[in-house]
């Protein structure tokens, strides 16, 4: 079978290479287009596009994937469209033009989590099973009927990139079954319980900012599902990337303990959590027990992100 894969992030090249990998017969690639570096001002080639040119498959790169790749998908004459993470809503009329239609490659175990961020959406959230559908693809976001899913573990010590990681591989072999048996899926799919789903949306700058006065629990979910997360003391920005639950009690924002024998422990709205590594602003990251020995922090006082 002919195939178009469309793709954007990391997500979707590791998918891509699983194809290629596995025999099949990629005839091009649509990806969104190259970004511009805000410090440099240099065209940033995505993961996508490299592996394109390393693999000499033709790759489209539409500003509007509706109005100027119509003509030219047409011509390709694929016999299905896969997409993954792509990051455009595709039109019907693009939908339609291969013999056996589009299907999509969705990192979460739908209805539960449509939208761009479903794994970070399954972490923030406390979830502790997440997995790939396979599903046909519609107008809709992420709406379309499913041909199968497979379920995965997320584990306490998960983060978005050890999960994307698991379900990259898990993509992949999903991807392998229905092609597989491509005769028996094709006529095999069936709707979602729309009245069940979930959306997560697109991850947004504030929400990276931590708000102490929350739940230990959630707390450490954010951080483990977002991995960027921050605060600022006395004018400097912390990266917390990993954190766990403490069991000191003290106001939400407090540091309750700052040694490097006990390392950074700050107060949450029900308890504390303790900071495994942090990244101070224009540092490396490293293991927070190491950094408390800057005395850059101070028994007592309370965080205010000012």
């Amino acid at each position: 079978m002919k195939i178009v894969f469309f793709g954007t992030g990391e997500f979707s090249a590791t998918i891509l290479k699983g194809l290629v990998d596995d025999g099949r017969d990629v005839v091009a690639v649509v990806s969104q287009p190259d970004k511009v570096n805000a410090r440099n001002n240099k065209v940033v080639f995505s993961s996508i596009k490299k592996y394109c040119l390393e693999q000499n498959i033709p790759l489209y790169q539409f500003n509007k994937l509706n109005i100027e790749g119509e003509e030219i998908l047409r011509g390709v004459d694929a016999d299905i469209f896969v997409t993954a993470s792509y990051g455009q809503i595709i039109k019907q009329n693009i939908l339609d033009i291969p013999k056996y239609g589009t299907i999509n490659v969705h990192a979460s175990l739908l209805p539960k989590y449509r939208g761009p961020a479903p794994i970070q959406g399954a972490i923030l959230n406390g979830e502790d099973k997440t997995g790939i559908t396979i599903m046909k693809t519609d107008i809709g976001l992420d709406t379309g009927d499913i041909y199968f899913s497979r379920e995965i573990d997320i584990q306490a010590d998960d983060t978005s990139s050890s999960v994307f990681a698991k379900l990259s591989i898990l993509g992949i072999e999903c991807l392998k079954e229905f092609f597989d048996k491509f005769d028996y899926y094709k006529d095999h799919h069936y709707p979602q319980k729309h009245e069940e789903s979930t959306y997560f949306p697109m991850i947004k700058k504030e929400d990276y900012l931590l708000d102490f006065d929350s739940d230990t629990k959630k707390l450490c979910d954010k951080i483990r599902a977002l991995e960027n997360c921050y605060f600022i003391y006395k004018g400097v920005r912390y990266k917390i990337l990993f954190a766990v639950p403490n069991d000191r009690v003290g106001v939400a924002g407090e540091i309750l303990a700052c040694t490097s024998k006990t390392g950074l422990v700050i107060g949450t709205k029900d308890a504390s959590i303790e900071v495994v590594s942090i990244q101070p602003e224009g540092k490396q990251k490293m293991f927070a027990i190491n950094y408390m020995n800057s005395n850059k922090f101070t028994l007592g006082d309370k965080i205010e992100n000012i």
